[in-house]
């Protein structure tokens, strides 16, 4: 027994039927027709040309034309009409403006609001109207729907139907259409599948957050066994495709009605039920005829049915949030609300390393028969959660992952660990089942805990290595490229990684994940978004600070959520709080509680200080702990059950304290420096001469990173003062640079950014332009931590004998920095009076910096140029033993140092900026700047209101009216201006408004967005 599909796409009727070719088609197919007991015509989209009720009309004639000859051929055929939307299907007459807002707010992989299904499809009423009438399907505005049908007794065939047009818009781009999934059918029962669509899978998004592209695809893998799509008019080929033994084929039809009609066509497919086998014909018209231009064949396999079900147990320990997070606006997270992927470093010796993104390692399993790999990372870096998402995924896809931990790994027999996390993890535990399995993968955590010794560890490795395609492993630094233990010998095949900590594109990810918790993604508003992550990402910028803990997600995690609270407090002064509440979690996770973990608590306090104040380490010995301890009760009681033992164990486990031999050291910067900040704010008049010294040594690292610390502990007077006394000393005996127009300074740079003069103002996506900024930020950082590292064996007390104007630059920097934690923290604290004295005083160390710089520039420029150019003729002679252009020479390094100059300036005040700004204080800024009232203090003051606010148009045409005269301040101005237009959504008028005052060439865009 036979049945066969007709398969029509891209027939973009309008007013002509084609009568001649709908003859010509049944000619064709004619002798196929007469084997065959049910014919489906399937119609995949483009049905009509414009979407309008006329066409379809025609459109109705035409199908009736095509029936009544095919049934002229074979009377008693049963026939079925199967047909889904496409682009041309959409009808854009009376098209509703609010509809493209609808567009971009359905770009997510779910979406349970049906009215945005029924007001996106408005345009395809006629389309719904048609198939009403002309096929079994009678519902109207359907993401996905079904057609199924029984033509023999012992065979069912269903048609999985998808609207991929429900958000095609005029100018429709590839990539930018969705199938939620939500909508996707399931094949229940294991009948014959056929998934029929409109657009090709490459035109649904890659850029969802679940990756709408590759879930639709692997979706139809797993449960369908025919695909059929149109829309790109000259396909008409099969391609099978076998992922997990899952056999499915893939048939892009050719468009029945084109400009060139020698290219036009369709399909037959002819299943046959007795052999189980599909013989798929594509005809192409050559203008008289339509000939076979392609015939395969394909075997019909029944769809794999699960041999391994995931348990729920297990389902919801790999989809449970494992920290005690908790959100206003959703109760119980779980890990799919607050999970990006983080970035790897190769551990490979190559200068220019990639740093891929982890999700990459899904596709290893598409793309490579075999791959093993071991990521290293310390503990809390989400080495585990990473594996947990990894599983889950590849258990999607169809595999039948395995998960081991490493402690629990105490044999070397392979079999008997996996029979173990079978019963854990799938309700069948037929390991010998199991083992027959084409591709198996082991994803194992925490190797380095087993309890295995060295020999016996490398025999379990060569036994996974043996059986296992792809093995994830993952490990803290033990097994890294340097080690050579005779476990890492089974390693050595195993491509290497380090779990990086977010860096700046990845936190900013984070962030909004945790904004858009309970939220509707499909109403919020983008710019409104785009604000709020910029606000809390400055937040927890500083408060991470420069590396001071690593910025692993259960760090970022915690900050949200305390910072949340505070928010809900309405308290500014708590910040010092969120610290405590990283350090109480550690405990709390080992079970401490109430005086036990006061106790603690304040014994970490006292060690801090001990090791700062009396052993000037940042390491101990078990031996020094027990005099710290020695002391330590000479002057406070503490729990019995708090012996030495017993407080280093807890200490290490939780994280606090970590051992490396017989040393022991606090594990990250920020605990180290809060607590010692937390001793001296709690005696802070005992300790003034400490704080006079750390603030006359704020370039060393250690000193003002404790300061920044006490600035969040304390606003205690002589704090203040010391502060406000030391930002005077950095280079005090140069005046400030003003960037007034008489500036000799500025008359230098001006000549550079006179070239500058006609820059043009771009049309970009604010929240793109973001990213990539901070993509800029992570590879300059990144560079930057590599150089620290390969830097790490020299002296590091160098840094107290740099040259004195290093020194300087580092104090001023670093004063500022802890000038601005105050004022972004604890600003409703403070005296107003206070407050515009800090401020003014980051100010005009800045500045100072910048009258330093300008005054050695200016001075010596002559002689710094000819300098320069003598080194190049010197080196150009050498070279090439020719005369050199000096005129020519002399001109590039003018033009370099002016570059130089100019990036030193905006780069400087940029600084300031970020280090003092914050939202809600414009008043304070304002008061600054008329206290300083210079271009500089102008300039800095706008920059900072724009970056946190919105720009006053008038606000601006006067501050351009004030620099009429000074070109350099208005390049600088305009600087700050296309930074603000480039990272804000800023309505269409005003913008407008903002270029003319700007003076800025206001660049067109064409539309370059592919059509259909």
């Amino acid at each position: 027994m036979k049945i066969g599909i007709l398969h029509l796409t891209d027939l973009h009727i309008h007013k002509e039927i084609h009568e001649e070719r709908i003859e010509k088609l049944v000619r064709a197919i004619e002798y196929d027709i007469k084997q065959i007991s049910n014919l489906y015509i399937v119609f995949s989209g483009d049905i009509v040309n414009y979407g309008r009720e006329s066409e379809y009309e025609n459109a109705k004639l035409f199908l009736k034309e095509l029936l009544e000859k095919v049934k002229c051929n074979k009377s008693l055929l049963q026939i079925e009409v199967v047909a889904v939307p496409g682009n041309h299907d959409c009808c854009f007459d009376n098209e509703k403006k609010t509809r493209k807002s609808i567009i971009n707010d359905c770009k997510t992989d779910f979406i349970e609001e049906e009215d945005y299904f029924i007001d996106a499809m408005a345009v395809q009423a006629d389309f719904w109207n048609f198939l009403s009438e002309v096929t079994s399907f009678k519902e109207k505005n359907q993401i996905a729907y079904k057609y199924e049908f029984r033509p023999h007794i012992d065979f069912r065939v269903t048609f999985n139907c998808y609207n991929t047009s429900w958000l095609t818009e005029i100018h429709e781009k590839q990539g930018s259409l969705i199938v939620p999934e939500n909508k996707f059918l399931d094949n229940e029962n294991e009948e014959y599948v056929i998934s029929v669509f409109h657009h090709p899978i490459d035109w649904l998004s890659a850029n969802t957050k679940r990756n709408n592209k590759q879930r639709f695809e692997e979706h139809l893998i797993n449960s369908s066994n025919l695909v059929i799509y149109g829309h790109e008019h000259d396909k008409g080929k099969s391609k099978g495709i076998i992922q997990q033994k899952q056999n499915v084929v893939f048939c892009g039809g050719k468009a029945f009605d084109k400009k060139e009609i020698i290219e036009t066509g369709f399909s037959f497919y002819e299943i046959d039920l007795n052999d189980k086998s599909i013989n798929i014909k594509t005809y192409n018209y050559d203008g008289k005829i339509y000939s076979i231009e392609f015939e395969d064949k394909h075997k019909i396999v029944a769809k794999n049915k699960r041999e391994f079900i995931l348990r729920d147990e297990f389902e919801k320990e790999i989809t449970k949030l494992n920290i005690p997070l908790k959100h206003s606006k959703k109760e119980n997270l779980v890990l799919s609300d607050v999970f990006v992927y983080p970035d790897l470093e190769p551990l490979v010796d190559d200068d220019t390393v990639q740093y891929p993104n982890s999700s990459e390692l899904i596709e290893k399993i598409k793309e490579e028969k075999n791959s093993n790999i071991l990521i290293e990372g310390a503990d809390q870096s989400g080495k585990t959660t990473l594996l947990f998402v990894l599983y889950k995924r590849f258990y999607e896809m169809g595999f039948t992952p395995i998960y081991l931990r490493g402690k629990h790994c105490k044999e070397t027999n392979v079999k008997t660990l996996v029979k173990k996390s079978l019963k854990e993890q799938y309700n069948n535990n037929n390991v010998d089942l199991f083992f027959q399995q084409e591709t198996k993968i082991l994803l194992l955590d925490n190797f380095h805990k087993s309890e295995l010794n060295s020999k016996y560890k490398k025999k379990l490795i060569d036994s996974i290595n043996e059986n296992f395609q792809f093995v994830f492993l993952t490990s803290d630094n033990m097994y890294s490229t340097k080690n050579v233990t005779e476990e890492a010998t089974s390693l050595k095949d195993y491509s290497k990684f380090k779990l990086l900590p977010l860096g700046y594109e990845k936190r900013s990810e984070l962030i909004e994940q945790w904004l858009l918790i309970g939220e509707n993604e499909l109403t919020i508003q983008e710019e409104v978004l785009l604000e709020e992550v910029k606000l809390r990402f400055n937040e927890i910028d500083a408060l991470i600070g420069n590396r001071l803990m690593p910025s692993y997600p259960i760090f970022i995690l915690t900050l949200l959520q305390s910072l949340e609270e505070n928010l809900q407090n309405f308290s500014q002064t708590s910040y010092a709080n969120i610290y405590l509440v990283l350090i109480k979690a550690g405990l709390l996770k080992e079970g401490m509680k109430d005086n036990i973990l006061t106790s603690l608590l304040n014994i970490l306090k006292e060690l801090a200080f001990y090791l700062y104040n009396d052993l000037k380490s940042t390491v101990f010995k078990a031996k020094d702990f027990e005099e710290f301890i020695t002391q330590y009760s000479e002057k406070y009681f503490r729990h019995q059950k708090l012996t030495s033992d017993k407080i280093l164990s807890v200490l290490c486990n939780s994280n606090i304290l970590k051992v490396d031999d017989e040393y022991y050291s606090f594990s990250y910067k920020y605990i180290f420096y809060f607590l010692i900040a937390q001793k001296i704010s709690s005696e802070i008049e005992k300790h003034q001469e400490l704080i006079y010294d750390l603030c006359n040594k704020i370039h060393l690292e250690v000193n003002a990173n404790i300061l920044i610390f006490l600035s969040h502990h304390s606003k205690a007077q002589i704090l203040i003062d010391n502060i406000v006394l030391t930002s005077e000393i950095p280079f005090e005996n140069f005046s400030p640079l003003s960037l007034n127009k008489d500036d000799e300074f500025v008359k230098f740079i001006t000549e550079f950014t006179n070239e500058i003069k006609d820059e043009i103002i771009e049309e970009i996506n604010p929240k793109e332009e973001v990213k990539r900024d901070l993509r800029k930020k992570d590879v300059l950082e990144r560079k930057n931590l590599k150089n620290e590292e390969e830097n790490e064996d020299q002296d590091q007390a160098n840094e107290s004998v740099l040259p004195e104007q290093v020194i300087e630059m580092n104090q001023a920097f670093r004063t500022v920095k802890i000038i601005g934690q105050i004022v972004k923290n604890q600003s409703g604290d403070f005296e107003k009076e206070k407050l515009i004295k800090l401020v003014e005083a980051a100010y005009n160390t800045m500045f100072r910096f910048l009258g330093f710089y300008s005054e050695i520039l200016v001075k010596d420029k002559d002689l710094l140029i000819e300098a320069i150019v003598e080194n190049i003729k010197e080196k150009e002679n050498k070279k090439w033993q020719r005369t050199t252009d000096v005129k020519a020479i002399e001109r590039a390094v003018k033009k370099m140092l002016q570059f130089i100059s100019w990036r030193i300036c905006v780069d400087s005040m940029t600084n300031l900026m970020f280090s003092v700004g914050t939202k809600g204080q414009n008043e304070l800024f304002e008061k600054v700047n008329l206290n300083i009232d210079s271009t500089a203090s102008k300039l800095v003051t706008f920059a900072i209101k724009t970056y946190y606010d919105k720009i006053d148009t008038k606000e601006l045409s006067k501050l351009f009216e004030d620099v009429r005269d000074n070109y350099l301040a208005q390049c600088i101005l305009r600087e700050y201006i296309k930074r603000y237009l480039y990272t804000n959504f800023v309505e269409r008028k005003k913008r407008d408004q903002i270029i003319q005052i700007a003076g800025f060439n206001k660049q067109r865009l064409i539309g370059r967005m592919k059509s259909h």
